[in-house]
């Protein structure tokens, strides 16, 4: 059986695409090539915004067009798990399944009955290239007002210690240099048990072998003392994702986010006063119904006087089943992209001229790429992609690369012997 996973949306969907992957080929299946028609065909789709919908319909139908006869079209994921009847409708689906479903994915995909033993937090899954993914939380039970994630998700629960532990040397064993700690709602890892990310990073910082250790996106107020102490860690990335969404009060209370504009950039700033050369991302919403230009213009000039130097721009849109679908749409189109735009340009900004400051100095970076003119890239442990000459260098290992020349989106730079 030749099998085709295509993954939309975040780094979960991503690691849920690769563990069921896994589970196929030690079940022997196996992955088809580029350009060869798969009997099967699963697409793990996305329900963040009404774009994401969009997208995931586009694929599903592209699939479908592509099918053989006799083969299968399978969707799961965040929209199969909130729309199912919406996807069922669309000719040529075989089968949806929802979160609720996926660890039993892989039984239906090879036709067998039963359910599969060992949890979904015991698989690892790889991004393709030289970093891995290690899913230790999954859930959200925040319910912010705007977000469909809970629905999608279900309720916070957490990969046991131990297994995780264990995960983490295999993958070490495996020659990964670089590990990235992902979960839906990563920072309230281990509660209802009553431990902490903070204790789990710590243990992970000390297993023997292990290169470096990078944190995928973690809410402000998760951010406790004990993870700041750690920050000083050279194995851990001096890279911190810390969705903001506003920078206005009453659009955070709004949104139902539990903490303050002022909480927040005080935050950062200690972070980026703690770890010099830390790159500092967040995710910030535009045109929400509580925004008006006013706060929008507050937003902006808060962000470009803090240490963030790289964004993720989203356009709200209203999600059936939130509370602030019944807020309206008050915010216009255009208005939304114009918001969207200059707070992007305001990034490319802010990335470039943090870029600039590492010109002529050498930065860890994870071999990854390799193209066919012989050179690869990477991201060094402060997010900043770089391309250089790949002669002799192994994927998955580490090297020093001094940055030689800033260009937009990637830096170009040379290996230090």
């Amino acid at each position: 059986m030749k099998v085709q996973i295509q993954s939309l949306g975040c780094k979960i969907n991503q690691f849920d695409s690769g563990a069921l992957k896994e589970r196929l080929l030690s079940d022997g299946a196996s992955m088809a090539s580029d350009g060869e028609q798969p009997d099967v065909s699963v697409i793990f789709t996305c329900t963040v915004t009404n774009k994401s919908d969009y997208q995931c319909r586009q694929v599903i139908r592209k699939a479908i067009q592509n099918k053989p006869e006799g083969g299968r079209v399978v969707v799961a994921g965040c929209y199969a798990q909130t729309n199912p009847g919406e996807i069922a409708k669309i000719p040529g689906v075989d089968v949806v399944v929802g979160n609720d479903g996926k660890d039993t994915l892989h039984e239906l995909i090879l036709g067998r009955i039963g359910k599969v033993s060992d949890d979904a937090f015991l698989a690892q899954a790889l991004d393709g290239r030289s970093r891995a993914f290690l899913k230790v939380q999954e859930g959200c039970e925040s319910f912010c007002s705007y977000c469909i994630v809970p629905y999608a998700r279900g309720k916070s629960r957490s990969a046991g210690m131990d297994d995780i532990i264990g995960n983490a040397d295999r993958l070490i064993e495996r020659g990964y240099h670089e590990i990235v700690l992902t979960g839906i709602h990563l920072g309230v890892y281990g509660r209802e048990r009553g431990e902490t990310l903070s204790g789990l990073v710590r243990n992970l910082l000390e297993r023997p072998g292990l290169g470096r250790l990078r944190l995928s996106s973690i809410e402000p107020m998760e951010i406790d003392e004990g993870l700041m102490e750690l920050m000083s860690s050279e194995k851990l990335c001096r890279h911190f994702h810390i969705p903001l969404q506003s920078g206005t009060d009453s659009v955070l209370e709004s949104m139902g986010r539990s903490y303050s504009a002022g909480q927040y950039f005080d935050l950062i700033e200690n972070i980026a006063a703690k770890v010099p050369g830390a790159c500092i991302g967040a995710d910030v919403i535009v045109g929400y119904p509580a925004e008006d230009e006013a706060a929008f213009n507050e937003t902006y000039d808060r962000i470009k006087d803090s240490p963030i130097n790289h964004l993720h721009v989203f356009s709200y849109s209203p999600r059936t089943g939130t509370r602030a679908f019944d807020f309206g749409d008050p915010v216009r189109g255009d208005v939304k992209k114009n918001r969207s735009r200059a707070l992007r340009a305001l990034s490319a900004l802010k990335n470039t001229e943090f870029r600039k400051k590492f010109l002529g100095k050498a930065l860890s970076v994870v071999v990854e790429d390799e193209g066919c003119d012989g050179t690869a890239s990477g991201l060094s442990d402060n997010y900043i992609r770089v391309s250089f000459g790949a002669e002799g260098l192994r994927r998955k290992s580490a090297v020093m690369v001094k940055i030689n020349e800033i260009t937009e989106g990637i830096c170009k730079g040379s290996v230090v012997l």
